[in-house]
């Protein structure tokens, strides 16, 4: 199998309807997603009920992705981060586990406060990199970066 799902590749296999296209998608993805959700929900009982939450609410979506201009993978990280950020914001509400505020500053501590604060507003408060980055007056691929990092000490972290 390829190693990227194109678009055109998707909407034939869901307009000829041998494999459902959310069955393609999972077999390629999934994996990678999994990997993403763990950076943010740490039980891997938890992040693969995620997962499967996510295949399931993104899959009736597809026209949208097609219609993105973000590649598939892309569209489906995008659309999970929105997904976790809800899922995130109703375990705090429920004061549930180890996805609360405290936890992820927890995961943090040995990064600057510059790196604590990109995180929290991005992934816990759901900003968008574009409105953090015009409010700090930094351009877009810094912010980018400083998430990287966090997302690597996370992981890390998790290890």
């Amino acid at each position: 199998m390829e190693k990227t799902i194109t678009k055109d590749i998707l909407k034939n296999e869901l307009y000829a309807g041998q494999r459902p296209a959310v069955e393609l998608l999972y077999t390629r993805y999934s994996g990678m997603l999994f990997s993403y959700i763990l950076q943010f929900v740490p039980g891997r009982a938890e992040a693969s009920t995620l997962l499967v939450d996510i295949f399931s609410r993104l899959t009736p979506q597809l026209q949208t992705a097609f219609d993105s201009s973000l590649s598939v993978y892309c569209w489906l990280q995008v659309e999970a981060r929105k997904i976790i950020l809800e899922y995130i914001g109703k375990e705090e509400r429920r004061g549930a586990g180890r996805t609360n505020k405290a936890y992820y500053s927890s995961l943090l501590e040995d990064t600057s406060p510059e790196h604590q604060w990109v995180f929290r507003e991005l992934f816990i408060y759901g900003r968008k990199k574009e409105e953090l980055a015009a409010q700090s007056g930094k351009d877009l691929a810094y912010i980018s970066g400083i998430l990287r990092e966090c997302l690597l000490v996370i992981r890390k972290n998790l290890e």
